[in-house]
């Protein structure tokens, strides 16, 4: 991706309306400007909150910055996109197909500095349209602190008109899809141990019992965190995508450190394929395994998501141990 020459001056004084990214809680909200350029370019910034209790409950001494938290502020840049670039109606569906993501481990800001403020330059690509009407669309976003380039993200996303969303979602299922805020909560008792996953805070926990079947392999059962209000900021019937790369992720530091006190790692990059939504009443096996030789500083492995015995989504995860991280 070319990155865009224009210096246009972007605002990180107040948060975009919330509503054009799908979020209820301002708490939630990172996104503070929007610069259409073309039609096929804009510009967005966030400002990466310096604690929180999602994004920042980490045990790691290395201090960079959450990629899970750069990768919401993208996606909140997409969504926004979708309204103010390209007038998708609010009452589509937005459905993520794939996506994948670089990411240079950057320093968090030192406490009591400034939060740090994120430039992302986008370019979108590979419009596809139906009698008129926008249905799909890749976004490719540069992530930069300052002038420093640290990472980026792509994301091919479709929308869909609420019937066909409806019909969809019905076809595949003899029953009405399960809403996040009508079903039980999860056992508690059956959480990893938070530290295994780098992780201070159980309510971020979001796996079961790790089944460690070997060297960088293992599996456990997704157990979502329904009242979590960073993950589940509103109603959803199906898992959000984020929430199964915080599952790939925590699964993908467990069996690093073998069941051990999580090691002093960051995900820098990973790939992931959605063939079908993730249902929220059935079970969900994530599987993790080498990919290939992993000498060296990264660890790369491959990441699967089965419900009845059908992957729903797949891909890859790039971890670095600690003596490759600054800080």
């Amino acid at each position: 991706m070319s990155v865009i020459s224009e210096e246009l001056p972007l605002s990180y004084v107040q948060t975009v309306d919330r509503t054009l990214l799908h979020r209820s809680a301002l708490s939630e909200v990172f996104l503070t400007d929007y610069r259409h350029q073309d039609p096929s370019r804009f510009l967005a910034a966030a400002q990466l909150p310096a604690s929180h209790a999602y994004y920042t409950d980490h045990l790691s001494q290395s201090r960079v910055l959450d990629p899970l938290l750069l990768l919401e502020c993208c996606r909140q840049a997409e969504t926004y996109a979708g309204h103010a670039h390209f007038d998708i109606p609010h009452d589509q569906n937005f459905i993520l197909k794939s996506w994948s993501m670089t990411y240079e481990p950057t320093p968090a800001p030192a406490p009591g500095t400034p939060p740090a403020e994120l430039r992302i330059e986008v370019e979108t690509a590979d419009e596809k349209r139906l009698r008129g009407q926008l249905r799909g669309v890749t976004y490719v976003m540069a992530m930069l602190l300052g002038a420093e380039r640290i990472g980026e993200v792509r994301m091919d996303v479709g929308y869909l008109p609420s019937e066909v969303y409806r019909s969809l979602r019905h076809g595949r299922r003899p029953d009405a899809p399960a809403l996040s805020d009508l079903l039980p909560p999860r056992p508690v008792d059956a959480l990893a141990d938070p530290a295994a996953v780098d992780r201070a805070d159980r309510r971020n926990v979001v796996l079961g019992t790790v089944d460690r079947t070997g060297p960088l392999t293992g599996s456990a059962l997704l157990l979502a965190p329904f009242d979590n209000p960073s993950m589940f900021d509103h109603r959803q019937d199906h898992l959000p995508g984020m929430v199964m790369m915080e599952a790939a992720r925590q699964l993908g530091l467990y069996v690093m450190a073998a069941g051990a006190p999580a090691p002093a790692a960051v995900m820098t990059g990973f790939t992931a394929d959605f063939f079908q939504y993730a249902e929220l009443d059935r079970p969900t096996l994530v599987t993790a395994r080498p990919a290939r030789d992993t000498a060296g500083a990264d660890t790369v492995l491959e990441i699967s998501f089965e419900q009845e015995s059908t992957v729903v989504a797949s891909g890859e995860i790039t971890l670095r141990a600690a003596d490759g991280l600054p800080g």
